[in-house]
Formats: C-alpha cells, structure tokens, sequence
C-alpha cells in the first residue's frame, strides 16, 4: 500500500513538473518497444490518476484484511510478477500509443493466487472465491478507461504462481 501511496505522489509530481519523465515511468508501448523496458515495472506503482490510486489502495487494504499477509514476502514477488505479466499482454493487445499505469494487474495477481493456493492446498474447488474473483472483475472493468488486459494478465499470473507453489510444496513434502 505504501509503494501504491508513493507511486501515485511520483505520477502527481513528474506530470505536472515534467511530463516526458512521467511518460518514461509509466507504460507508453510503443516506449517499451523501443527500450524502456523498465516501465514494465515502475508503471505498476506509478499513476497520476487520483481514482485508480484510491481503488488500487483501497483494493490493497481488503486484500490484506482478508488474507492477512498469509504469503509473507512471496506476496511483493506475486504482487509483481502478476503485474508485469499484465504489462507484458498489455503491450501486446494494444497498439504502439497506448499508454497504461496502475497496480490492478499484480493485485488481481494477489486476489487470484490466494484464491487458487487454497483450492490447491485443499485439493478442492471454492467456488465463492472463483465467484468472488469474477465479481470483482467485472465490477472493476465498468470503470472507464480501466485496462481489462492487465487485470487479466495478473489473474493468469497468480493461479500460475499458485499452482508453481502448491507443486513445490508438494514435492518438497515428498522429499
């Protein structure tokens, strides 16, 4: 949450100061395909959108009341690989001048991992955490100009993820 809080006053103040290093530090595509491949990642924390701040924030929040941090640190390593898997659909559904920023696709990444580490670990399906996930996808692309394909992305990436951890886990149980 504290990243998103800093991401967001970094998105405020290099738009109104200097734009060309705010259009660097978000994701422009056709920027990222020429060369600032960092923005795959600095465009997860940084905005200048107040909305898309306060809902990703927000989002944070629940995520950590209703989970708890039960991944520990694994989560910074879901929260951005989830994202970046985001970003990299991202730049490759939309055309070259589309520019995307937020942090929706790594925590989409979060909701879904936890949501399939369960069913994992249970060897069961939760059906009101896939219904749960779907409402809260739907709910979010009714926002304009909301980016459907990062949300999709760090949904791929967290039931991905989960499924790499549960097989771990698994074979290092068996060991």
């Amino acid at each position: 949450m504290f990243l998103t809080l800093i991401g967001f006053a970094v998105g405020e103040f290099s738009y109104y100061t200097n734009t060309f290093l705010f259009a660097y530090l978000i994701q422009v595509n056709y920027l990222v395909l020429h060369g600032d491949y960092i923005a795959l990642i600095t465009s997860i924390f940084v905005t200048n959108n107040f909305t898309d701040f306060f809902f990703n924030f927000f989002s944070l929040g629940v995520l950590y009341y209703l989970f708890g941090s039960k991944a520990g640190k694994l989560e910074y390593v879901i929260f951005l690989l989830s994202g970046m898997l985001g970003n990299l659909l991202t730049l490759l559904a939309y055309p070259p001048l589309t520019a995307s920023a937020g942090a929706s696709g790594g925590i989409f990444g979060l909701l879904s991992f936890y949501i399939v580490d369960d069913m994992v670990e249970f060897q069961r399906v939760d059906w009101n955490g896939i219904i749960f996930l779907a409402i809260v996808f739907v709910l979010s692309d009714i926002i304009p100009n909301v980016n459907i394909v990062a949300h999709l992305g760090g949904i791929t990436g967290g039931v991905i993820l989960a499924y790499l951890r549960g097989s771990l886990l698994r074979k290092a149980r068996s060991s």
